[in-house]
């Protein structure tokens, strides 16, 4: 209290308000309060390596080095929620591919290439099986492989000669399956076959020539 005047004295004292705010939120002032608070604005994506990644309402975003994984930002009233969207790439075979072609997809996540026309696979047929004169009764299936592989041929200068690489479609897997025959005598008798259940490309040798640098070796015609 003043003496002079007996009235109250008034004393201002500044208050410090933390205006620091966590990674995702910011501070937004509240009317007719001296501080405010610490609002949510966007999305934080908390990463395996313990890192974080802000991500805004609408926007998308993929880690570096893994493109198959993206994530978004929802709002839902008050709540900024991060979605994770993992894209699931179809089994991907370079054997099937027109050499040169493969490629990944517009989005960096997906191999992808150019399909051979006539790639190797399994083609399904029935025929009658004859064994000196006995044959089946009814038509049985008899599987077969058709098809195109990988085949290049590429210079090494190491070696100084063309390296080749073949493959070649053949039977996979295989089972054996028993048939009867019947026979012109009237018995008949048991016959078992290979039966082919799957195919695919196999690495085999190529032709043992191989093509050397013009200019290496030389022959001498003798004069008779």
């Amino acid at each position: 209290m003043d003496p002079s005047t007996k009235l109250n004295n008034i004393v201002c004292t500044n208050i410090s308000c933390d205006t620091t705010c966590s990674q995702g939120f910011q501070y937004q002032a509240i009317p007719g309060q001296c501080c405010g608070k610490c609002v949510q604005t966007s999305c934080v994506v908390n990463m395996p390596d313990k890192t974080k990644h802000t991500i805004q309402v609408n926007e998308t975003w993929s880690p570096p080095g893994d493109k198959c994984v993206m994530y978004t930002c929802d709002k839902s009233d008050d709540q900024y929620i991060p979605v994770e969207v993992k894209t699931v790439c179809p089994d991907f075979s370079p054997e099937i591919c027109v050499p040169g072609t493969e490629k990944t997809d517009a989005n960096g996540c997906c191999k992808t290439c150019t399909e051979r026309s006539n790639v190797c696979e399994m083609k399904y047929t029935t025929t009658s099986i004859v064994i000196s004169g006995c044959v089946t009764a009814e038509p049985v299936e008899i599987n077969s492989c058709s098809g195109n592989c990988g085949t290049s041929s590429m210079y090494s200068a190491e070696a100084n000669t063309m390296m080749h690489y073949c493959s070649c479609c053949q039977e996979a897997t295989t089972s054996q399956k028993e048939v009867e025959l019947l026979c012109p005598d009237g018995s008949k008798v048991k016959h078992s076959y290979i039966h082919v259940e799957s195919c695919g490309c196999h690495v085999t040798d190529c032709d043992a020539k191989t093509t050397a640098a013009p200019g290496t070796t030389r022959k001498r015609r003798r004069r008779r």
